[in-house]
């Protein structure tokens, strides 16, 4: 098994405290901007910077969210990423192509430092190293227009999100190659948000409608632009490459049909294992979501995944080779979509990254799985 998490993390002690979104980018903020950067990536190699065992593999990621200020979440992050892209944060959110704002030019420049960061971390760092960003039907979701209204609106954006995206990343990894020489780049595209698109349950700014749903086959065309650009562009190959779509067995489905070779779903509420049994025999590598609130949450979760896996006729040696990705979901952002789920132009809470506990908790129970799935 393989061990990793979501692209976000929070800087383990507390030396700058949590800064506005309209930080003032004076001297003093960038000082402290550089020892969080540094601190957090050192933490962070010294939990997933080498295997534990034979039977247990890391991943080590670059964290695209840090969360010491509003600019420092995975949206503004993943914003900065589309190529020739300017924008601006709004009272109502974060906007796309009226200029740049402080805030926007904000955003680039702590991409920037945390390179440099990873510069001095990860010198000598050989392996895996995961770069994180958000797709282009959660950015059309979670972003708006000039006009005000959502990205989604715009169908012409909408078709050229992937490839500004896909061009942006390719530039991204070109800079982690440079600053990190020993890293083998990969890359989480964290799309969560084309449930609530398929659905139709992304609300207007009025709040008293609701965008269309988009059709599954069309958003199964947009992950496939996206997907067949990084791999002409950005010198991956499709095994380098994770789709987050959700864990809707229609959105599985177009992501394969796209290209997709890796996935990452959760197991919880998971009623589909047959496509997953499918999947896995066609060889697509699977990371299971799994949120690590505590030993006891996390065995269930895995627990459920093992007798799902027993169900449907498979040994315990047929568990292996299954990532874990720790996620911990936004608790404190309360269900603003019909049916559930959180807006994703909402903003996250510090306490929605991964943190030193989380991680600590997967590889105290790795083991024991290990030896599960050996035995």
């Amino acid at each position: 098994m393989t061990i990793t998490g979501d692209g976000t993390w929070r800087v383990p002690t507390t030396t700058t405290g949590d800064r506005d979104a309209g930080a003032s980018g004076g001297a003093s903020d960038l000082v402290d901007a550089d020892a969080d950067r540094l601190l957090a990536l050192t933490r962070l190699r010294g939990l997933l910077g080498d295997d534990l065992e034979d039977q247990i593999a890391t991943r080590l990621f670059l964290p695209a969210a840090l969360g010491t200020e509003g600019a420092d979440q995975l949206l503004p992050q993943s914003l900065t990423l589309l190529a020739g892209t300017t924008g601006d944060l709004a009272s109502f959110g974060w906007r796309i192509g009226p200029g740049s704002s402080r805030t926007w030019r904000r955003a680039q420049e702590l991409r920037e430092r945390l390179l440099e960061a990873a510069r001095i971390a990860l010198h000598g760092y050989e392996g895996d190293l995961v770069v994180t960003a958000l797709g282009p039907l959660t950015l059309a979701a979670a972003t708006f227009l000039g006009s005000g209204e959502r990205t989604l609106a715009d169908r012409g954006a909408l078709r050229d999100l992937p490839h500004l995206l896909a061009e942006g990343i390719a530039e991204h990894l070109d800079a982690v190659r440079s600053h990190v020489p020993g890293a083998r780049p990969c890359l989480l595209i964290r799309d969560g948000a084309a449930l609530a698109l398929a659905r139709g349950a992304i609300p207007t700014p009025s709040e008293y409608r609701r965008y269309p749903a988009l059709p599954v086959p069309d958003i199964g065309e947009i992950w496939r632009g996206l997907l067949e650009d990084l791999l002409e562009h950005a010198r991956l190959t499709a095994q380098d490459v994770t789709l987050a779509p959700s864990s809707d067995t229609a959105l599985l489905r177009a992501a394969r049909t796209a290209g997709a070779s890796r996935l990452a779903l959760s197991p919880a509420g998971f009623a589909a294992w047959e496509l997953l049994a499918e999947l896995r025999e066609a060889g697509t590598g699977i990371e299971l979501v799994v949120d690590p609130a505590g030993p006891q949450h996390l065995e269930a979760q895995l627990e459920s995944v093992a007798r799902s896996w027993r169900e449907l006729g498979y040994g315990p040696r047929d568990l292996a080779g299954f990532t874990w990705l720790a996620h911990r979901p936004d608790r404190t952002v309360g269900p603003a979509l019909p049916g559930g789920g959180t807006d994703p132009s909402a903003e996250p809470s510090r306490e929605s990254l991964l943190g030193e506990s989380d991680l600590r908790t997967l590889l105290r129970a790795a083991p024991a799985w290990a030896e599960r799935v050996e035995s």
